[in-house]
């Protein structure tokens, strides 16, 4: 009973821990505004709250919007008394392009191996220029890095780059000072493999710029790295100096073998110009034009063949292993915890838990998993933790073999195994299965017991009134009655020494009963504890003495330390058989 009890702890603890990530989870849409004047700007926040980790945002189509920049891409925690927000943004400023009522569409986006989708919003866009509250529409460069500036590379540069020469066409001039690039840093890769890609506007031209189509991704698992505090650089070209501004940073991991054609942005663009007049005097001459990237294609790979380990599950970067036991000095049949983390850099999407060659007196349960990766850093790195609950079944030692973690190292296109360190168990007897045991797996907390208190008090009172009570009475109706004579008699005869009670002793056995009567936690434990220095005390067999240690030990840790998982069983148990 008490194991049936123990396992179905576990499978509810792990139940109700996955039920309520999940519930906590949201996706929302967060506009700056329900209502805007159609020359205002919307700011527009697709929100995933209460996750660490998401990927596969698919870009929504914005039909009745222009978009002048996003996706920028955020996440942020928060700690506050130990409780810890997490959230991840996918931000878009957009413009309409008329008045009416019109929809902010839904987007969907991969948490934890799960699609999440949310709902649509509808925003008023009324018929005049600006709405008091609303955010209007600037006059500059608007990219994705969140500025608002002009393509200024310096006065002296602007002015000669942006004077047509005699003989110079406006268009062959826009051609060769303005234009968009799309950058990856391999065109041939594995499945698998992080890619990183930048799509970038070049300009040496005076111009206000706006973003008309972001690239859609398919066909790969996307990181959004493009942020709201990027800012334009100065970047050569073909011996030129241009600024450059991002408008959109990503890290991809192709999906499958076969050509991957990446989608081009494009970049509207107001250009001012200056033409040399008959009088000598530079006339201004505007133009609109936009730019946009050509297509880039990327070949995709199978994965070699050849050396593959049969257990190798795709991941591709460098990593490393380790384990460890929550506890190493253990009980038979109580719990513990197996964690294994795996460290290192490049495809953490495809890392499962590893393969686990259980000994056979243990018993495992499903894992739980942890992510804690950097997605700004290219290849992105962080580590990815498994825990997975178990219980060893007999007392002795228990060794729990390396654990082995198989990837591709592509900077040598080979597969490499590393392994962790084993594990030895010391496992002590597990818990008598006795009556007063089963009481104890039963209600731990005792409460059938707390009528015994009251009981103990009442036999207490009544055992006093018949000793001294009822004795003080006959003595009072005697005094009335006497004679003198009497009293004499009562002098000269012997008197009868009243006999002394004995001073009560309380064993170590009845403190060991007695925590049976205590409701907290903190109260049992404290008791353990002292108990267990009592004996200490006066224990002069050394491998007693070790027994009592860590006896205390265990109930530091159940005072102390926030994840404790020592039970009342185990340590009552340690403490009856060392009385």
């Amino acid at each position: 009973m008490l194991k049936i009890l123990r396992y179905s702890f576990i499978a509810a603890f792990i139940l109700l821990v996955q039920t309520k990530s999940i519930s906590q989870i949201q996706f929302q849409i967060k506009p700056s505004a329900s209502e805007i004047g159609k020359e205002d700007v919307l700011q527009v926040e697709y929100k995933v709250s209460g996750a660490l980790d998401a990927t596969n945002f698919s870009q929504p189509d914005f039909a009745k919007w222009k978009v002048l920049s996003g996706p920028a891409y955020s996440s942020q925690q928060i700690s506050v008394n130990g409780k810890t927000e997490s959230s991840i943004s996918y931000v878009f400023s957009l413009q309409p392009k008329s008045a009416g009522i019109f929809s902010i569409p839904a987007a969907s986006v991969d948490v934890d191996g799960k699609k999440l989708s949310c709902a649509p919003v509808n925003i008023t866009v009324k018929n005049t220029a600006h709405v008091a509250g609303a955010t209007a529409a600037s006059n500059g460069l608007q990219l994705p890095g969140g500025f608002f500036q002009e393509d200024i590379l310096g006065e002296d540069e602007i002015d000669k780059a942006s004077v047509l020469q005699p003989g110079e066409t406006a268009a062959s001039k826009i051609k060769d000072n303005i234009f968009v690039k799309v950058n990856a840093n391999k065109t041939s890769c594995v499945v698998g493999e992080p890619i990183l890609v930048t799509y970038e506007l070049f300009t040496r031209l005076r111009s206000q710029s706006k973003v008309a189509k972001q690239p859609a991704i398919n066909g790969c698992t996307v990181y959004e790295m493009t942020t709201e505090d990027q800012l334009p650089q100065i970047a050569k070209y073909k011996g030129k100096e241009y600024k450059s501004y991002i408008i959109r940073k990503i890290q991809l991991f192709p999906l499958q073998a076969g050509d991957l054609k990446l989608d081009i942005a494009s970049v509207d663009n107001e250009i001012t110009l200056f033409k040399r007049n008959s009088s000598g005097n530079m006339t201004p001459v505007t133009q609109s034009v936009t730019v946009s990237s050509e297509p880039l294609t990327i070949h995709v790979n199978p994965l070699p063949e050849k050396n593959k380990p049969a257990e190798f599950n795709g991941t591709i970067g460098n990593f490393n292993i380790s384990a460890k036991a929550n506890k190493i000095i253990d009980t038979a049949e109580d719990n513990n915890i197996l964690e294994i983390a795996i460290e290192g850099y490049g495809n953490f999407q495809s890392i499962n838990c590893p393969k686990i060659n259980w000994p056979k007196n243990t018993e495992h349960f499903d894992n739980t998993e942890k992510s804690d990766i950097n997605k700004m850093a290219f290849p992105a790195s962080g580590t990815k933790t498994f825990f997975i609950p178990f219980i060893a079944k007999q007392s002795g030692k228990i060794i729990i073999p390396p654990i082995e973690f198989t990837y591709l190292d592509i900077s040598s296109n080979q597969y490499k195994t590393v392994r962790s360190d084993s594990i030895m168990l010391t496992v002590a007897p597990a818990l008598k299965k006795g009556s007063e045991l089963n009481k104890i797996s039963q209600d731990i907390t005792n409460h059938k017991y707390i009528w015994i208190v009251p009981a103990i008090a009442l036999l207490a009172g009544i055992s006093w009134w018949l000793r001294f009570g009822r004795k003080n009475q006959q003595l009072k109706n005697e005094s009335i009655t006497v004679t003198e004579h009497a009293k004499e008699e009562i002098i000269t005869a012997p008197i009868e020494e009243e006999k002394i009670s004995e001073p009560i002793v309380i064993t170590d056995a009845d403190k060991l009963n007695e925590l049976l009567t205590l409701e907290t936690d903190k109260e049992f434990f404290t008791q353990a504890k002292q108990l267990a220095i009592e004996l200490l005390q006066k224990q002069k067999d050394d491998l007693k003495n070790s027994g009592l240690l860590q006896i205390i030990e265990q109930c530091n840790e159940a005072l102390y330390s926030p994840i404790a998982i020592v039970n009342k069983e185990t340590v009552f148990t340690s403490l009856e058989k060392l009385i």
